[in-house]
């Protein structure tokens, strides 16, 4: 692809300076602590009409673990995406698998939404 780059950062660190059309974090969420701050640093640095794509597992009261969050209820993330500026958010469950987190059986969202 002569059209795409990709970045490896710790953006829990540093942000660095670059705007973007599209990001995609797929399975990264649930291991940054403060949600929020991390959302907003993607919604900072996507070009305005940029999307945000995010996979992730649906919340699962099976899973416990003091360094990942257990999931994400489409609608805790749907206020936390609104509350930042996203519009345009679409979410829905896509896989159910077993054993798929931390040996437990669960499901997994693709969310998009618009800055």
């Amino acid at each position: 692809m002569t059209n795409a780059n990709v970045l490896y950062s710790d953006f829990t660190q540093e942000t660095p300076e670059l705007k973007a059309d599209i990001v995609l974090m797929s399975l990264v969420l649930l291991h940054i602590p403060d949600t929020k701050q991390i959302l907003k640093e993607m919604f900072n640095l996507l070009n305005d009409g940029g999307k945000l794509i995010i996979v992730d597992f649906d919340k699962n009261d099976q899973i416990y673990h003091p360094k990942v969050h257990n999931g994400f209820t489409h609608e805790e993330l749907t206020t936390i995406l609104t509350e930042i500026g996203f519009r345009s958010i679409e979410m829905k469950t896509f896989y159910h698998g077993s054993e798929i987190f931390m040996k437990k059986d669960a499901s997994m969202f693709i969310a998009s939404s618009v800055k």
